[in-house]
């Protein structure tokens, strides 16, 4: 597993600037954390996560696990019912309890409609929360996976920003749209059932009753 020394030694090594490690590696890791940063909403099979969350009875909400930074869909196995995202002014504020339908972002956790009247466990299927590098010992996706793009958007950064290189920027551009590319390639051939369900689409909707 390639680490972030790793990923250090290839941006060096393309951009052929050993002085990034011994006159400015601060800067250096900062770059890196940051093109880290900028993908970390971007979804990506290796950056897919499926993980569960349960209610508790007669209470409306539940944290977001941790390890989920974006949640693109909520499942209800128990019923084989997907559940319906909408907008928090659109959840009914009366007393209502069963299993959820829908639900809405809250306060960093999830609110459900109706409130669920029974310990229910629910898919979460969404991107994952995966921390940027720190140490030169840390391995993760963006380390082995994503190191393609994140070096090439790192020497992007670094030539735009510190080196004011326009030919160094220009390649970098281009080499961050062919590994980009490559990867949402691979990603669509990967997941090629879609992940949320087209049951809504299209369909103007508000539970409010009042």
């Amino acid at each position: 597993m390639a680490t972030l020394a790793d990923l250090k030694a290839r941006i060096v090594a393309e951009m052929a600037r050993d002085d990034l490690e011994t006159d400015i590696p601060d800067v250096l890791l900062t770059h890196i954390q940051d093109a880290c940063e900028f993908y970390a909403d971007t979804k990506f099979w290796f950056n897919s996560i499926l993980t569960t969350v349960t209610t508790t009875t007669n209470v409306a909400t539940v944290s977001i696990p941790s390890t989920v930074r974006i949640i693109e869909r909520l499942t209800l196995p128990a019923y084989d019912r997907e559940l319906r995202e909408v907008t928090l002014v659109g959840l009914d504020e009366t007393t209502s309890n069963a299993a959820p339908s829908h639900y809405s972002y809250y306060n960093d956790s999830i609110r459900f409609w109706p409130t669920p009247d029974a310990a229910y466990t629910l898919n979460v299927y969404g991107i994952a929360k995966v921390a940027a590098p720190a140490v030169d010992a840390d391995t993760s996706i963006w380390t082995n996976e994503a190191a393609p793009l994140i070096a090439a958007h790192a020497r992007m950064t670094l030539s735009r920003d510190v080196f004011r290189d326009p030919d160094g920027t220009q390649l970098a551009q281009g080499a961050i749209t062919d590994w980009r590319t490559r990867l949402k390639r691979e990603t669509a051939r990967r997941l090629r059932t879609p992940l949320r369900s087209t049951m809504w689409a299209g369909e103007p909707f508000s539970i409010t009753t009042g």
